[in-house]
């Protein structure tokens, strides 16, 4: 094959000839029109290759190939023959139908098909991806999204795009450009896209169209029929789930504290502009001065700012609120809505004060960035990296193959616990049921949690939280209810319902007896409680949240219940698995909801992988 690779040469834009030697060097360049082409034919050791104007022959020697290498290539060629030279990774011809988007027709060519029969071997990992699922479903669900039945250009068929995306995922690439460059010189990766050797390939704004025109449900349809397709190969026990999350650090910068100062205080001076005809007695200080005060509180390293540097900052060329920033960035946009949608104050009001601005502050302190360059991401606590700008990703994990069945994603700033309920909903949206048994960690341990799990009869194995009392007594957690539903206190003694519930739900409850002699005296009871003329140990607490917890307890501690939490940690495996091979917590996106599309695509190359592998 070394011969074949040598010289080729091609027809440029059907005027002109080039020839290129394939280490880079340009030979000659001949403007000649087709009509006048004269032969060109290129002896190189025993193999020629000949260019007319019918087209371009190679003729390469049995001398240079092995007789292993021969007979392989026999059989191939006597395989492409016999399917008529079918390339089965290009989309489907569809002939055109009123009503149905037109789609870019990539016609098979010999060069292309002798050469992907040549280079990719039958047991190569992308042969088999493709081979696992019907790739046409993906035109059909996002036919849809086209308007191009009767008029404009063909487009890309979907899965054309799509192929490239899985691509992108399957490989750990982490961005689309980077994986478009590849597509332009790898073999392998054009076959599994349906792009011949000689096609060009689509441009970064052609994917990037793509994702926004199909948008997130659709990549969620495409989803729910490949987890689909995983339960009908056998893959999914219905038996067990666990479910966790995990932090998605955006394609973004942090904006720091003084930042949000700066922008706080431009947002005040516009919404003083833009409400009460200027800033009037108050100046550009005291409004710097107002903006620190609001955020003072969580940012501590404001205290040592002066006024005066915030309004410097503002005037300095290439701040973060000069008016070419402000104009292309979706926070600052989010501000001007919540300026237009705030209070307008009355017409015969008098000239604004400072409790008026103030309050402003703390209106618009909810729009401020904490992150340039995605403004959808936000800053928030993880686990296992502290704080991290970006979002949260949670998978539910099916036990018996550790198949991914719902994809949750949320901004870092939202709490965890609630969206185990809504992946369980996204769960039993596609089955029809829910897992009967389910493993969580602490963080999962909420009464929500609770409730939700035993409304659906699902068995949960979460991991109990560690939560310490008030000033270092006993926690609620350490008062029981026993089988005629009366609560006892640490030391095993009945405590009374003195009163509730009240508007906040609480029920409170106190001790029958004194406390002075108890031998957990010093354990349960308050400084307060005590001092106490007769000391006796009070409770508040919600009566049926608080017997949940207990139930649950009970249950994590069950050997069924020790079961689920050691098979958990297993599922911590694909969170590893997703992060380092397919950057599963990157997102390499600018917004909430393409980055959406990308965890989306993670999960799905996962499970894609898992099929190819046992379905």
């Amino acid at each position: 094959m070394g011969h074949l690779s040598a010289v080729l040469t091609i027809i440029l834009k059907t005027r002109h000839v080039v020839r290129y030697d394939l280490f880079g060097e340009n030979l000659n360049v001949m403007d000649t029109p087709d009509a006048t082409l004269q032969p060109i034919t290129h002896q190189l050791h025993s193999s020629t290759i000949s260019l007319t104007n019918e087209g371009l022959t190679i003729s390469i020697s049995r001398c240079v190939w092995t007789t292993r290498h021969w007979n392989r290539l026999v059989n191939l060629m006597l395989q492409l023959v016999m399917t008529g030279l079918t390339w089965t990774t290009l989309p489907s011809r569809i002939q055109p139908i009123q009503g149905q988007p037109r789609w870019k027709q990539n016609t098979p060519d010999g060069l292309s098909c002798l050469l992907f029969a040549v280079m990719i071997r039958s047991d190569h990992p992308l042969r088999k991806l493709f081979d696992a699922i019907d790739w046409q479903l993906i035109d059909e669900r996002c036919a849809s999204a086209y308007k191009n039945q009767n008029r404009g250009a063909p487009a890309y068929a979907p899965q054309v795009l799509f192929r490239i995306l899985v691509l992108m995922f399957v490989s750990g690439t982490p961005f689309e450009s980077a994986t478009l460059l590849r597509l332009e010189t790898d073999l392998v990766w054009r076959w599994f896209a349906g792009l011949s050797v000689l096609c060009g390939i689509p441009d970064a704004g052609t994917i990037s169209r793509f994702r926004s025109r199909v948008g997130v449900e659709r990549f969620e349809e495409i989803m729910v029929d490949l987890i689909r397709a995983c339960d009908t190969a056998g893959l999914l026990g219905h038996e067990e789930s666990y479910y966790d999350m995990t932090g998605v650090a955006a394609s973004a910068t942090q904006a720091t504290p003084y930042q949000r100062a700066v922008i706080l205080s431009k947002a005040l001076s516009t919404w003083l502009d833009a409400n009460h005809g200027g800033v009037g007695t108050i100046d550009r200080e005291q409004i710097a001065s107002i903006a620190l005060e609001v955020l003072r509180t969580p940012h501590p390293s404001l205290k040592t700012v002066h006024p005066s540097q915030i309004v410097f900052s503002q005037d300095t060329p290439g701040n973060c609120v000069q008016e070419s920033t402000c104009n292309v960035s979706g926070w600052w946009q989010r501000i001007l809505r919540k300026i237009s949608r705030m209070k307008q104050p009355s017409p015969e009001a008098a000239e604004v004060n400072r409790a008026q601005v103030l309050q402003a502050a703390q209106e618009l302190v909810s729009e401020l960035p904490q992150a340039f360059g995605d403004p959808d991401a936000t800053v928030g606590h993880t686990r296992t990296d502290g704080t991290l700008c970006g979002y949260r990703s949670g998978f539910l994990v099916d036990a018996k193959r550790f198949m991914i069945t719902a994809i949750i994603f949320v901004t870092l700033s939202k709490a965890e616990a609630p969206t185990v309920t809504t992946a369980l909903d996204t769960h039993y949206a596609i089955f029809g049921t829910y897992p009967k048994r389910l493993g969580l960690d602490s963080a999962f341990d909420r009464d929500n949690v609770h409730l939700y799990t035993e409304k659906h009869n699902i068995f949960s194995g979460i991991t109990v939280r560690s939560r310490p009392g008030p000033a270092g007594v006993f926690h609620a957690d350490a008062f029981v209810w026993n089988e005629e539903g009366c609560l006892l206190c640490p030391n095993g003694e009945e405590m009374e319902h003195i009163a509730g519930p009240y508007k906040n739900g609480h029920d409170r409850y106190r001790a029958k007896a004194e406390c002075a002699q108890c031998p957990l005296f010093e354990q349960c009871l308050t400084t307060a409680q005590r001092e106490k003329k007769l000391p006796r140990r009070e409770l508040q607490t919600t009566t049926a949240a608080h017997q949940r917890a207990q139930r649950n307890r009970e249950r994590s501690r069950s050997p069924e219940g020790k079961a689920i939490r050691r098979q958990r940690f297993s599922s911590e495996g694909v969170f590893g698995h997703v992060n380092r091979f397919h950057n599963g917590d990157k997102a390499p996106y600018r917004n909430d909801s393409m980055n959406h599309i990308a965890q989306l695509m993670v999960a799905f190359v996962y499970n894609l992988e898992k099929l190819a592998t046992y379905g």
